[in-house]
């Protein structure tokens, strides 16, 4: 693998992790606050929903740079390394 596909798969992966970030942040997001509501049996304060937007983001961030690297690995390993 050279050099320049190399800085290619990284710097498109890491593109693509940024743009899957937010909907993918909004997606799990409102789903655990969905799940807290229905669990309470009450609306959600402010606060609570602070707490479990902090406690969100590490999950979407390991979700979307696993995915964003694996994805790339795939799609580069069929157009670029496959057989010539």
């Amino acid at each position: 693998m050279d050099i320049g596909l190399y800085i290619w798969y990284w710097l498109s992966s890491m593109i693509l992790a940024a743009l899957l970030y937010r909907p993918v942040k909004k997606i799990i997001y409102v789903g655990r606050v969905r799940k807290f509501e229905r669990r309470v049996k009450r609306e959600s304060t402010e606060e609570e929903r602070m707490a479990i937007e902090k406690k969100t983001i590490p999950i979407v961030v390991v979700l979307v740079i696993t995915f964003a690297f694996l994805f790339n690995k795939i799609v580069m390993g069929k157009y670029f390394l496959g057989k010539r």
